[in-house]
């Protein structure tokens, strides 16, 4: 008899969650006659997300192949990111944006640019000593790791990135 309730709550569950959706629509969808409202804009992935694409991923793991030292989070680019940008950096086009440690992006992240045409990849990466004064000045107590042999283009392209965040100082 337990086993044939927690079977009936189960399906329950099961309907529920499936019926529920043609329950819930964006608040924005609903407007007075004559008025437009403008679709939903899809949001622009994440760094991760953007590395779990088969293409690349296929350019992240040609570039960490053979890199010494590389923790396991930055080896797989499985990291806490946020949406990446397309800037431009010397008349070239470049998808970059950073990737951390999990629960320590403070003392360990990485800063990453793709060209454009996907076929290369760069990241430069940081880890910061666990000391209190790296709080109030953390590029003293940072050592930096390149990734994937950018020239100097390209190392002054990341460290812009770097240097960008009000905190890095």
């Amino acid at each position: 008899m337990k086993g044939q309730k927690n079977l009936h709550c189960l399906l329950a569950g099961i309907l529920l969650s499936i019926s529920s959706g043609s329950f819930a629509q964006p608040a924005a969808v609903v407007s007075s006659p004559g008025v437009t409202v403008p679709e939903p804009v899809a949001s622009t992935p994440t760094m991760a997300e953007l590395l779990q694409q088969p293409v690349y991923k296929a350019r992240w793991q040609k570039m960490v192949k053979g890199q010494k030292n590389l923790p396991a989070w930055a080896r797989k680019g499985a990291g806490t990111s946020g949406p990446y940008e397309n800037i431009t950096w010397g008349a070239q086009q470049y998808k970059v944006g950073s990737l951390c440690k999990p629960h320590d992006c403070s003392n360990n992240f990485m800063w990453v640019a793709f060209s454009n045409d996907k076929k290369h990849v760069w990241g430069l990466r940081v880890t910061v000593a666990d000391k209190p004064e790296a709080l109030d000045n953390p590029s003293k107590f940072a050592t930096y790791q390149w990734l994937g042999r950018p020239n100097e283009n390209i190392q002054a392209m990341l460290t812009a990135q770097l240097e960008k965040d009000p905190n890095w100082r």
